[in-house]
């Protein structure tokens, strides 16, 4: 919501859109696995791989950022 203060509705209509797609990809990566005959045991860690994949993806762009409003809090 930072970067859309002029139209809210928009970001936020972005946001829910860009869940949806995570939805899709991640039940196609799912039935891919299963498809490609890795098992039903395979699937949770094609799941966690897809999140370390987001977790570095996250983290790199808030290193490139370089906005300190971004990064991660330290005590």
């Amino acid at each position: 919501m930072t970067f859309g203060k002029a139209a809210p509705n928009l970001v936020s209509t972005l946001n829910i859109g860009a869940f949806n797609v995570g939805n899709a990809l991640g039940a196609w990566v799912g039935g891919s696995v299963i498809a490609h005959g890795l098992g039903l045991t395979s699937v949770p860690l094609a799941a966690a791989v897809l999140a370390v994949l987001a977790l570095l993806i996250t983290l790199i762009t808030f290193r490139q950022t370089g906005n300190p409003d971004l990064a991660p809090a330290t005590h």
